[in-house]
């Protein structure tokens, strides 16, 4: 039984945003170019993972977690992990392209891709150990003691593997149903109120992992992004306000909910708290009213009084307001 479903994620759109509003002469443009090919990679490779659970008929009694974010002795956020009565089997995907190795004498991975380019990453080892761990103290915290497995998932079934250390298990995707069932031959530690019990717990102990703002995270300073409404049309940032919306001077463009994206793009990237002023710098808008009128209209949490009022947004108030920016998103006719 899947009791968490994976999740979308904010922080490649968050990225994808802060790119957007990156000069591309800065420093840090490549960096976090490579960020988002990470990301969006992980993203993917996750959603693989979680198919196979949607997909597989597990014959035993079980309950599956995709993204859980716990905390013990530390912050910890485990890919898919599945609870059973034999005990908790943590998995971790590695979307990782091109022919893998596990150097002998150190903690990496070794990836070569067909273009002779080479590249190290972390062992997933590393993660796996550091999560199992975690997840000890997790439940040693509440008096609870069960076997703990791991497995590194690799997506693609092709993938060359070289030195695998024989302290890792590595997947694919289809070997996940054989490797559980093997695991579910083994005697039960944990009866049916046990395991409703532990699963339970692991809901209410999740709390959503929130990556923003991006900008301290990447060591970026707010005053070295581009400010103003960004014309989807052609891009330009600084549309400038006109009666009931915003027009681009470049490309005659008007748009009448821009600012959804430019408030949006701002609880991402500088500050999940705003005031009318900061909407005003960031938007590069004159009117105090119109900007009052902005911030009443995102349905976001205010706290303060007339001049020491600000606004406060959570995960739950990025995820309406990136439903209502996306809902407005204009499109590019198919001429």
């Amino acid at each position: 039984m899947i009791i968490k479903k994976k999740t979308n994620s904010f922080k490649l759109n968050g990225l994808e945003r802060l790119l957007q509003r990156l000069p591309n002469y800065h420093s840090r443009y490549s960096s976090i170019e490579n960020a988002i090919k990470v990301t969006r990679a992980g993203e993917n490779g996750e959603r693989i993972l979680a198919d196979v659970f949607q997909k597989y008929e597990y014959p035993h009694k079980h309950y599956i977690f995709h993204d859980l974010n716990l905390r013990s002795t530390g912050q910890f956020q485990i890919d898919t992990l599945f609870l059973c009565k034999q005990g908790l089997i943590i998995f971790e995907m590695k979307n990782i392209a091109g022919r893998i190795s596990f150097p002998t004498d150190q903690n990496q991975i070794v990836r070569t891709l067909e273009n002779g380019q080479i590249d190290s990453f972390e062992c997933p080892s590393i993660q796996l150990s550091r999560n199992q761990i975690l997840l000890e103290d997790w439940l040693h915290a509440r008096s609870m003691s069960i076997p703990i497995y791991t497995a590194v998932v690799f997506p693609r079934p092709q993938q060359r593997i070289e030195n695998n250390r024989t302290n890792l298990t590595i997947l694919f995707p289809l070997e996940i149903p054989v490797f559980l069932r093997n695991i579910g031959e083994q005697s039960p530690t944990l009866d049916d109120d046990q395991l409703r019990s532990i699963a339970t717990t692991l809901m209410e102990s999740h709390r959503d992992y929130n990556p923003f703002p991006l900008s301290s995270t990447y060591n970026i300073s707010p005053s070295e992004l581009k400010r103003g409404v960004r014309c989807v049309r052609c891009g330009l940032f600084g549309m400038q306000s006109i009666h009931k919306g915003w027009g681009c001077n470049r490309c005659g463009h008007t748009d009448s909910h821009g600012h959804l994206q430019g408030m949006l793009d701002y609880i991402m990237l500088v500050n999940d708290q705003i005031t009318n002023k900061e909407c005003r710098n960031f938007l590069q808008l004159d009117s105090h009213q119109k900007a009052n009128r902005i911030l009443k209209q995102l349905d976001i949490p205010s706290q303060g009084e007339k001049k020491g009022r600000f606004y406060v947004a959570g995960l739950r108030e990025i995820e309406l307001l990136s439903k209502r920016a996306s809902e407005h998103e204009w499109k590019v006719p198919d001429w």
